[in-house]
């Protein structure tokens, strides 16, 4: 029995801040184009790209914003883009 091949789907990604680094060779600026399989959830880009998995990362999605409870449920498709943020800390008054 063959195997047929995963489909593969195309989204952009916008990390900022430390997270840039971890953006594929070939990125502009901030932003990068990538593959993925069908059904990618935000999670599963974060895993791909070689992110930290304890960051809790604020994730939109086409402008967006997607809770932190649905980054492993929430579905990405085609020409999707995906902006990871890392947490916004605040400091001592």
């Amino acid at each position: 029995m063959v195997q047929s091949a995963r489909l593969r789907m195309k989204i952009t990604v916008k990390a900022t801040g430390l997270l840039a680094k971890h953006l594929p060779a070939g990125a502009e600026g901030n932003t990068a184009p990538i593959e993925v399989n069908e059904g990618a959830t935000p999670a599963d880009v974060i895993a791909q790209l070689g992110m930290p998995g304890e960051g809790r990362y604020l994730v939109a999605v086409n402008g967006s914003v997607v809770p932190a409870a649905e980054h492993a449920t929430h579905r990405l498709t085609d020409n999707d883009t995906l902006a990871i943020m890392p947490p916004i800390r605040g400091g001592s008054p």
